[in-house]
């Protein structure tokens, strides 16, 4: 057998897996196919496409998330100023209707003190300006 310097080999460009490699393993030869580094390369290739897919994943996954938090707190932004406008609408209605429990009180106790000195009578319909009749109640 002849004698050639690994350094005057041709190097092969390609693999096809099916070549054979012999390595020195503590000075025993020995030989693997090509096909084991095809594996490798093909294992190390999927993992980092996985990995780009999860990155994708995860920044879409934190969009939708930001939004979901942005929409909430419109939400409850909502909800509050909704919730005051409703306290608002309770308190003018508890007011108008004090005031208008003060005012028929306040007509109650006058007509009471005006029949009581005899000022009340029914006076029936009165007639307008452009000579209609209406019922104005009494006087």
């Amino acid at each position: 057998m002849a004698v050639i310097k690994i350094s005057a080999l041709t190097e092969k460009a390609t693999m096809s897996g099916t070549e054979e490699v012999l390595i020195n393993d503590s000075g025993t030869s020995k030989k693997f196919s090509t096909q084991r580094f095809l594996d490798i390369k093909t294992s190390a290739e999927t993992a980092q496409t996985a990995a780009e897919l999860a990155e994708t994943n995860a920044e879409t996954a934190e969009t939708n998330a930001a939004s979901s938090a942005t929409s909430a707190s419109t939400s409850a932004s909502t909800a509050t100023t909704q919730a005051t406008n409703s306290a608002s609408s309770a308190t003018s209605s508890a007011s108008s209707a004090t005031a208008s429990a003060n005012s028929a009180t306040t007509s109650s106790s006058f007509a009471t003190t005006l029949a009581s000195l005899g000022y009340l009578a029914n006076w029936g319909l009165i007639t307008d300006s452009a000579g209609s009749t209406a019922d104005y109640g009494s006087l």
